[in-house]
């Protein structure tokens, strides 16, 4: 990860607060930790203790404050532009969200061409081998699109962090207003594409009418139940449950730990022994859905309705509950 001059501590608490004997041991940690200086890019610690099925794609704030010389490490700022220059964690490159969704026949939000995306991560200087890791102002929730985006592709080593850059502000860490400088790289795809974690408007209709197949919408309860219109219908697709993103979240902007995790979307009916589709407006939110349910709960088949609501409340075709 590149390192700059300017740097400064955080002290906003943007409404979280760790308490001081939170800080001594984050101190405490770092002076103990491994700190970069290597290529080696280190295990995650931290998240044990909450029981998800599968960390390998989740990092925590220590984690990047310990790999913060670590040249292999590609941290990506997902913020807007002017919240970047305001103050980024260390090393930190920003791109537009622009990179990560385009409209494709008429519909905004979609996932871009793979070449575009190749292009892209290129120009920032990532390659095949680099460890890209996705942080946001919220709850990793453009983060999980970014990762998603990468997985549908074929990055091997793609991350986001647990938890958002107030967090990272709140725990009094460092804080860059520098640019880095960028060298561009030759970026291929590291695996193959995977085909299996995204799906488009026929597939959605057709699970209307398979037992074997739930659609989870991430969106609020306004727009699920049609309060809130964010297209030209609005409303919910029919035998669809609503489980609203954000309440995957604590009150730090981390995810619950999996027993609450598995309490919330089992109670809503939605199951890990079944084919789980999410959606949301523009596939942001339900990016996030299907991070938790397949990473963390370690449900088998979860996959993205790209087009989301922005294609499905625009087509006449699409039946429509309220």
């Amino acid at each position: 990860m590149r390192r700059e001059t300017g740097t400064r501590r955080g002290t906003r608490l943007f409404g979280r607060t760790t308490g001081l004997l939170a800080l001594l041991v984050l101190a405490g940690a770092a002076l103990i930790a491994a700190c970069g200086g290597d290529d080696e890019v280190e295990q995650v610690t931290g998240l044990d203790d909450r029981g998800y099925a599968d960390t390998s794609r989740l990092v925590t704030t220590q984690w990047i404050e310990d790999n913060l010389d670590n040249d292999s490490v590609l941290l990506i700022d997902l913020r807007g532009a002017d919240d970047y220059a305001a103050g980024h964690i260390p090393g930190a490159v920003q791109i537009p969200r622009t990179a990560l969704q385009v409209e494709i026949d008429g519909v905004p939000g979609l996932i871009p061409p793979a070449a575009d995306v190749a292009a892209g991560f290129g120009a920032i200087g990532a390659t095949a081998d680099t460890t890209i890791v996705f942080y946001d102002a919220r709850g990793s929730i453009w983060g999980s699109r970014g990762l998603w985006v990468l997985a549908v592709y074929g990055h091997e080593d793609v991350r986001l962090l647990d938890g958002d850059f107030p967090l990272w502000e709140s725990e009094g860490r460092e804080i860059s207003t520098a640019t880095p400088s960028i060298t561009a790289a030759t970026y291929e795809f590291s695996s193959s594409p995977n085909n299996d974690i995204i799906v488009g408007w026929d597939d959605i209709i057709a699970s209307i009418e398979d037992p074997s197949v739930l659609v989870c919408d991430a969106r609020s309860p306004e727009e699920y139940s049609g309060r809130d219109v964010r297209a030209d219908r609005g409303g919910h697709i029919p035998e669809s449950v609503n489980v609203e993103w954000s309440r995957a979240l604590d009150e730090n902007g981390r995810f619950k730990p999996a027993a609450e995790l598995r309490a919330l979307y089992e109670g809503e009916g939605v199951e890990a022994d079944g084919t789980i589709y999410t959606l949301c407006q523009t596939a942001v939110r339900a990016t996030h859905t299907w991070f938790v349910l397949s990473d963390l709960l370690g449900y088998d088949d979860v996959r993205v309705y790209d087009g989301s609501w922005i294609e499905y409340g625009n087509r006449e075709d699409s039946p429509i509950e309220s």
